[in-house]
This record gives C-alpha cells, structure tokens and sequence, in this order.
C-alpha cells in the first residue's frame, strides 16, 4: 500500500486484482483504488490466469507487479498471455519457481536477491529495491497517548516486537530475556504486537518463568504507527528474516533497536543506528536492551542516528522511485 499510495500521488495510475474472499480487496477499495476481484484456488489456477488476462487487456494495463509466491504464478503468466510485461516483488527467502514467469524480479534486499542468484537466477534479471514506509513524525504527547491506548503503567519501561507468533520469529528468545531484566526493572511490560499459532506455547513459556504478569499480547494491530511510540527499547529476535520492515517502522516512530543479526537485518540496522546481536541468544538480547536503557544519551543518539537512516534509504517516495526505475527499464526493452 505504501508503493501504491506513493505512484498514485506521482500521477501514476494503479489498479489491484486481489483474491477473492479477501480483506486486501475491501481495503484498497476504502483507499479509492479500482480493484477486481478474482477467484485463485490453487497455486496454479488456469481459470484465474484467464480471468487475469482478460482484466490486464480490459484495462489496458501497460505493465503489472505482483507480490508474494501465488500472486506471482497466476499474476505473471496471465500477463504473458496478454502479451504485457511483468515484474514481482520477492518479499522472503523464497523458492525461484514461483516468479520463473516474471520478466523480473525485485528483491526487498540484498540478501533476498543472493538466495535467488544461489538457485540459479542471473543477478541481471533481480533488481535491489527496499521496503519504504510513510515518513511521519510522532507528535510530543504519542508516548503518553500510545501507554493510554495500551493500558499500560506511564513510568514502567516498556519493550516490544511486532511479528507473527511462529518459532522463526524467535520470540521465546525475548520471553526469556524479558526474565532476566525483570531482575533489574521489577516493572518492565514486554508487548508483543501479532497472533499466530505460537502464542499459547509462549503464554505457557511465561508462566514457567513467572512472568506472565509481564508479557502483553495485544494481538494484531493495523494501528501499530500510533502504538510504537509506547516503547523504550523495539527488539526483533527474528531467526531468518529478508529485511525486516517492522524494524524501519519502529525506527521512524523514535524508538531504539535491538535485533539479531540475521538475513537483510544488517543491511537496516547500521552502525550507530540500532544494536545487533547473534539469534536465539536471551542473555546477549537481555544485555543489549539493558544498555540502551541504563543511558539516555545512548538511546537519543541512537533514535536520531536511526531516523535520518530512515528519511534518507528507507521512505516509501525512494521505494517508488526506485520501482519506477525497474519499470521504466522494463518497458523500454519490452518496447524495443
């Protein structure tokens, strides 16, 4: 949406296909976007890859992007029928055969784009573009408004994640980190913004370290730019991760950051401008956070290091930008 949102402010315009039965399709229809909706069964869904066609030539469409593996099967082969090119925007560590049928492919990061070149893809057919978010300024009182919305204590130190309650997101890691610095801030709360099928098992990891009075699972959030200003310290003890937009999100909201050093993290969280460390390790994590709390000038500078990173590399106009760019590439060749 941030993509769209920032081509359509450049005069561009856009258009969605979005799967039938989903919240995508009300969503962009809210935003004022022309979408259709279309019914994609499986992963390979030739009356869906017939339906797209005649929607891509219906429209006259010039060019189509997909996101993510089925969007990019179906999405792609439609527009080759319709004789249009195609680009996919590869969000994870994903399978080459899903976006065989692109014309190209963007990789969300650097690492993404060396997976795709390990299963054979030439590096000329993957173009670098990140993830961009809004560029937006929390206002003075978003701290004090963010605990109020939370219900949480307004002098207690804060920390949390946003991610899906899976293993890979290594959340437990946090859990047990969050045990040991209740040892020095008795009223430390960790919130946790996602759901998924983890979360029972976490709930019953804190209970078993006796905790529970600490974690906060606040479930899905779609409002999370008025939430993250709540925290002291945004930690993201992910496993595997391509780029890890979550982290740019808590940066542009001034919170500081610790994350592990895994996949495209090292690629957002640079020198001066966050904390890394190695995954699956709470003592390590336990010490990170521990630091940035104990000193406020280290926090500060952290914060103003991370914000001037994100408007510089990370705003959703140089996503759009960029994107443009492969664009523009790809028609002119197509044209020739």
């Amino acid at each position: 949406m941030s993509l769209s949102d920032a081509l359509r402010d450049a005069g561009h315009r856009v258009e969605f296909a979005t799967f039938r039965g989903k919240a995508l399709g009300s969503h962009v229809a809210e935003r004022g976007y022309h979408h259709e909706e279309i019914s994609v069964r499986t992963k390979i869904d030739p009356l869906a890859i017939l339906r797209l066609r005649r929607t891509i030539r219906r429209r006259g469409y010039d060019l189509v992007h997909t996101h993510l593996s089925t969007s990019s099967v179906n999405g792609c082969l439609a527009a080759r029928l319709a004789r249009v090119p195609s680009v996919a925007t590869v969000h994870g560590l994903s399978g080459k055969l899903s976006f065989l049928a692109a014309d190209h492919l963007i990789a969300v990061s650097a690492d993404v784009r060396r997976h795709l070149t390990a299963q054979g893809l030439h590096e000329s057919k993957i173009s670098i573009v990140h993830n961009g978010v809004a560029l937006t300024k929390p206002p003075p009182d978003a701290r004090a408004k963010a605990r109020d919305a939370l219900g949480l204590d307004p002098t207690a130190r804060i920390i949390g994640t946003t991610a899906r309650l899976t293993p890979l997101k290594g959340v437990d890691t946090a859990i047990q980190a969050v045990s040991r610095l209740a040892q020095d801030w008795p009223e430390i709360q960790y919130v946790v913004f996602g759901d998924g099928e983890q979360e029972q098992e976490l709930r019953c990891l804190a209970a078993s370290l006796q905790i529970e009075g600490s974690i906060v699972f606040a479930g899905y959030r779609t409002d999370l730019i008025h939430l993250l200003p709540a925290l002291d310290v945004f930690v993201f003890p992910t496993l595997r991760e391509a780029m890890g937009i979550a982290v740019i999100e808590a940066m542009i909201a001034g919170v500081p950051v610790v994350a592990t050093r895994v996949g495209g993290i090292p690629e957002v969280v640079k020198k001066g401008t966050g904390l890394l460390v190695e995954p699956s390790d709470p003592v390590a994590l336990s010490e990170a956070v521990a630091k940035i709390l104990r000193d406020p000038g280290f926090q500060e500078s952290l914060v103003e290091a991370a914000t001037s990173h994100v408007r510089d590399h990370y705003s959703s106009y140089r996503m759009a930008q960029r994107t443009l760019a492969v664009y523009e590439a790809l028609l002119a060749r197509a044209s020739a």
